[in-house]
């Protein structure tokens, strides 16, 4: 299977699991968080600066079971193994750091030498612990296209 078809089969597995935890389907309910990018559209972000540019207002984000949002930040309501991931439009090559507690976890590279822009996916799975915070950081200059369903991030509990 294609490294794109891959990334495709796994957006659409997330967004299955999100709607049915959003129409509360589910009996047993667990902290959940999905943030759109807010609509600045290409965005340009200097060395080691945070990500920030999220809108945890948007008809798309929400916030489940008692994660919570702020300047950059989820923060995990209770101990667990949770899905961390993200989705950057880049438009330029640079690397962002997926961050918990501020100590790099994955790191989200683009290369010239790749497609020179496009949707990079990444995500993994960590236990946290309650009140373990995750952003978003520049490890390089990167510009950024910051529009709803090109970036967004965010965690679920696995279990």
């Amino acid at each position: 299977m294609a490294f794109l078809e891959v990334k495709i089969l796994l957006s659409c597995v997330f967004l299955i699991y999100t709607n049915v935890e959003a129409g509360r389907l589910r009996k047993v309910r667990q902290p959940l968080a999905h943030i759109e990018a807010t609509e600045r559209r290409v965005t340009n972000y200097g060395n080691g600066q945070a990500i920030t540019d999220w809108d945890a207002g948007n008809v798309h984000s929400h916030l489940e079971d008692g994660m919570t949002y702020s300047h950059g930040r989820l923060t995990v309501p209770r101990d667990g193994e949770y899905y961390v991931y993200a989705q950057l439009y880049f438009r330029s090559s640079g690397r962002v750091l997926i961050l918990k507690n501020h100590h790099e976890v994955i790191t989200m590279l683009q290369h010239s030498h790749n497609v020179p822009e496009g949707p990079h996916y990444a995500g993994g799975a960590f236990y946290l612990e309650a009140g373990d915070t995750i952003a978003l950081q520049t490890a390089t200059p990167v510009t950024l296209y910051m529009a709803t369903a090109h970036s967004y991030f965010g965690a679920f509990l696995l279990k």
